[in-house]
């Protein structure tokens, strides 16, 4: 069927006419009508702030930045939030922050979030998953970047942060979302992925303006995906999202990596990823890009008791520093019962910092099992890409939607409807994530014939049989608690 999407950079009467429709969403899009006055006010406030300058920077010099995420419902809430983990963290200098908005406001449910502020002034807590940026504003989004040491990034995951973004960028926030796919595997059940994309192109082209005008953007293009997908996807998904991103005019991406909790294989995956960035934006024409590689934490079920969560979060960070990636992005010990808390935030902060000083100068040395799996890894989405490519007829919009509607591009586990749903992962003796079925992804004789081996050397040394029963059993494999 044909797609209404192109790879295209918006004409400045496009964006100038959907400009309008966004900041119409609510009253507080009044406040950032000015878009010269915003990107002015960006510049300044962002200065020793930029989220794209400090992770442009740790990567220069080898070192480590460690975000935190963060969301509560009401402004004081948030920077005396900020203001304690910094307090009680080795944060500063070395972090950034993700400040999640609230499930309401996501989903442009304005109204309902502002209710959700209300009742949590009466309540004197938290009633909302996050900080409704819509309902509080830029001037309140300003107070809690003034309130920071660090640069902050907006996570505003799902189908229309349209509005979201401009108050973000316009406090000087520096970062948001470059993440169409991820949006729709993960946050999304009924809209196309052409339509999502034809909307998510207005968000990147926002961030495109203001990089040119002298304020870097670097948003999050984010492949978590639903949590249990194989590297494949998750770095065909990084290379379609920088292509889409570059071409409204973003030079800088935080390229973030959902962790599947294999040293090796996750270390492989990011490491391809980057390659594959800079090498398929080289071959359509975006020569000044600049990329910096992150590990999100495992997005599948998080054990209930403190000590395993620890174990989960400090895993997830040696991941990130011994693979060689810039950012590490932390949750904490609240995750499987709440949204995180200052005092928990602050302790995964600690935690990770400390590892820096255990590891030292650490890192995952270079062996024939890495080379091998990147080279695995790199002809599945060679693969992908190729036939997306030529699906598309030369555009990578265009295929990235064929590749979903013949389930080349394919997952579990998502509330997506238009994915086919038939591929199914399970993981082998070292806990690396493999095929069980890989449906109608196109993938390689020899790279599946690595795969499948993977599964016999499981079932050798495990003296089992996997099946389906073992894919369901996978899922939970680390909240699942240890067997007396």
């Amino acid at each position: 069927m044909p797609f209404n999407i192109r790879n295209k950079k918006l004409s400045d009467e496009e964006f100038h006419k959907k400009r309008k429709e966004v900041l119409s969403q609510w009253e507080t899009g009044k406040q950032v009508a000015d878009l010269d006055e915003n990107i002015a006010a960006a510049k300044e406030l962002s200065l020793n702030k930029s989220y794209a300058l400090t992770l442009a920077e740790h990567k220069k010099k080898g070192e480590n930045l460690f975000e935190p995420q963060f969301g509560q419902a009401l402004t004081e809430y948030m920077t005396e939030g900020i203001a304690y983990v910094e307090a009680n963290s080795d944060l500063y200098p070395h972090g950034v922050w993700t400040i999640f908005s609230d499930t309401y406001t996501r989903k442009c449910n304005f109204a309902r979030a502002s209710e959700g502020m209300e009742r949590s002034r009466k309540e004197g807590m938290s009633m909302l998953n996050g900080w409704p940026i819509v309902c509080c504003g830029v001037e309140d989004a300003r107070k809690i970047l003034k309130a920071a040491k660090c640069p902050l990034n907006l996570n505003a995951a799902d189908e229309d942060a349209g509005l979201q973004t401009e108050i973000a960028l316009a406090a000087g926030w520096n970062s948001g979302n470059n993440n169409p796919i991820m949006t729709c595997v993960a946050h999304s059940k009924d809209i196309p992925l052409d339509k999502l994309l034809k909307i998510k192109q207005y968000d990147a082209r926002l961030g495109g303006v203001y990089t040119e005008n002298g304020v870097p953007i670097c948003p999050h293009n984010t492949s978590n995906l639903t949590g249990y997908d194989t590297p494949g996807m998750k770095v065909y998904t990084n290379v379609v999202q920088a292509l889409f991103g570059a071409e409204q005019g973003i030079k800088y991406q935080h390229v973030m990596h959902g962790l599947g909790m294999n040293l090796i294989q996750d270390a492989a995956m990011v490491r391809v990823s980057e390659k594959l960035c800079y090498e398929y934006c080289r071959r359509f024409g975006y020569e000044d890009m600049t990329f910096i590689t992150g590990g999100y934490p495992f997005l599948g079920a998080w054990p209930p008791r403190v000590e395993e969560a620890h174990a989960m979060i400090a895993w997830n960070a040696i991941i990130d520093i011994m693979g060689g990636f810039t950012n590490v992005v932390l949750k904490c010990e609240d995750e499987a019962f709440a949204t995180p808390t200052k005092e928990g935030m602050a302790n995964s902060v600690k935690l990770a910092r400390h590892l820096v000083t255990l590891l030292g100068a650490q890192k995952l040395p270079e062996s024939d099992e890495m080379k091998l799996e990147e080279k695995m890894i790199e002809m599945e989405v060679r693969a992908v890409l190729e036939k997306s490519l030529e699906a598309g007829d030369g555009d990578i919009l265009v295929g990235a939607c064929t590749a979903v509607e013949c389930g080349w591009f394919d997952t579990m586990v998502s509330p997506w409807k238009h994915v086919k749903g038939k591929v199914r992962y399970v993981r082998d003796d070292a806990n690396a994530i493999r095929y069980f079925d890989p449906g109608n992804v196109p993938i390689p004789k020899e790279a599946k014939e690595y795969n499948d081996a993977k599964l016999r050397e499981r079932e050798e040394k495990q003296k089992m049989q996997i099946t389906f029963d073992t894919v369901v059993h996978d899922l939970q494999f680390a909240s699942r608690l240890p067997t007396p």
